[in-house]
C-alpha cells in the first residue's frame, strides 16, 4: 500500500510538473550542473525521471530554471536522457534604463539530449557527459545561441573517508552553466573549463569549495539573457568589442577570447533529507566580471519514488 501511494504521488507530481513548466524556467539536467557524480556503485540500471529547480542571483540578473528529464541507463556505467529546458529571467533596473523593452524572459531553451559515463572505483573515481543542444530556444530572448552546441565535460575524485579532492576538466563550443554560476548571458565559440577543489561528506550535509578558469580560443559571441532586441530587430552584433560587461548593454556582442575569459571560486553547501531530494546554497565569485553569485538548487529524483525500497 504505502508503494502505490508513492507511485500514485510520483505519478501526480509529474503531471503537476509537466503541466506546470511552460510557465516556468530551466533545464534541471545534470550536464547543466557538470557531469554525474560519481556514487560507490555506478548508476542504478532502468528510466529514471526528476525534477530541479536552481539558479542564480547577483546584481547583473536572475536567471533561474524548472524543469524535468526523462532518461535511461542501459547498465551502471552508461545512461542517456533528454528534455526541452524552459527559463525564466529577471533584469535588473540598472539595465532596463537603457533597455525599457526588457521584461522578465519567460520561454523554451534548446533540446538537449546527454550521453553519461560512470566508473566508481577505489582509486579514482571518474564520470563524463557529452551534452548535445539543438537551436530550438528563442535568440532574442538569451535562450539559445542560434547553433547547435556540445561539451564534453569530465569528473575526477578520490575519497579519504569523509574528504575528497576533485577535478573537472571539459571542452566545448559553448561556455556550460554549473550549479554555482547560471550566467547573465551564454556564448557561442571554442573553450575549455576547468575546475578544481575539495568536498567534505560527513553524512546529510556536505561542503565543497573550489577554484575554476574558462580558458576560449578563438572569435566569440556573447548573447545577452537580460538585454533584449525587440521582437521586429534582427539580433546583431554591432562590431568587435572588448567590453567585458557588453551583456548589459547589447543584446548580441562578438570579439576575441578575452571577451569570454573567466576564472574565479566557488563554495556550495548540500543538504539531502531523504533519497530523493536535494538541497543546495551556492556561492560563486567572478573575477574578471567582478561579479558575486548567488545560487540555490532544489532537486527531486521522481524515479527513487517509484522503486520499491526496504524499510
Amino acid at each position: 500500500m504505502k508503494i502505490s501511494r508513492l507511485r500514485g504521488a510520483a505519478f501526480f507530481c509529474t503531471l503537476v510538473l509537466s503541466a506546470c513548466a511552460p510557465l516556468f524556467a530551466q533545464s534541471p539536467n545534470p550536464a547543466a550542473s557538470g557531469p554525474a557524480v560519481t556514487n560507490v556503485e555506478g548508476f542504478t540500471p532502468g528510466w529514471t525521471l526528476g525534477t530541479r529547480f536552481e539558479g542564480s542571483y547577483s546584481s547583473d540578473g536572475s536567471v533561474y530554471a524548472l524543469g524535468s528529464a526523462l532518461g535511461f541507463n542501459f547498465s551502471r556505467h552508461f545512461g542517456v536522457d533528454a528534455g526541452v529546458p524552459l527559463y525564466f529571467v529577471g533584469t535588473p533596473s540598472s539595465i532596463k534604463k537603457n533597455n525599457p523593452g526588457a521584461v522578465s524572459g519567460i520561454g523554451i531553451g534548446s533540446f538537449f539530449t546527454d550521453l553519461k559515463l560512470n566508473y566508481p572505483n577505489q582509486s579514482l573515481n571518474y564520470s563524463s557527459t557529452i551534452h548535445l543542444t539543438a537551436p530550438t530556444g528563442d535568440t532574442k530572448k538569451g535562450f539559445s545561441t542560434g547553433h547547435a552546441t556540445w561539451n564534453f565535460a569530465n569528473h575526477f575524485d578520490h575519497a579519504f573517508e569523509d574528504f575528497s579532492p576533485f577535478l573537472d576538466a571539459g571542452v566545448g563550443n559553448t561556455v556550460m552553466d554549473t550549479r554555482f554560476f547560471h550566467r547573465p548571458f551564454i556564448t557561442f565559440g571554442y573553450n575549455a573549463q576547468f575546475a578544481g577543489g575539495l568536498e567534505y561528506d560527513p553524512g546529510k550535509f556536505s561542503f565543497s569549495a573550489s577554484a575554476y578558469d574558462v580558458a576560449p580560443w578563438g572569435n566569440q559571441t556573447v548573447i545577452s539573457r537580460v538585454f533584449r532586441c525587440s521582437s521586429s530587430a534582427k539580433c546583431s552584433a554591432g562590431g568587435p568589442t572588448k567590453n567585458r560587461k557588453s551583456f548589459t548593454t547589447a543584446s548580441v556582442s562578438t570579439g576575441a577570447a578575452d571577451l569570454v575569459r573567466d576564472n574565479g571560486f566557488d563554495a556550495g553547501i548540500d543538504y539531502k533529507p531523504v533519497g530523493y531530494l536535494d538541497l543546495e546554497f551556492d556561492f560563486s565569485r567572478s573575477v574578471p566580471l567582478q561579479l558575486n553569485s548567488y545560487s540555490l538548487g532544489i532537486g527531486v529524483d521522481l524515479s527513487w519514488l517509484l522503486r520499491p525500497h526496504v524499510h
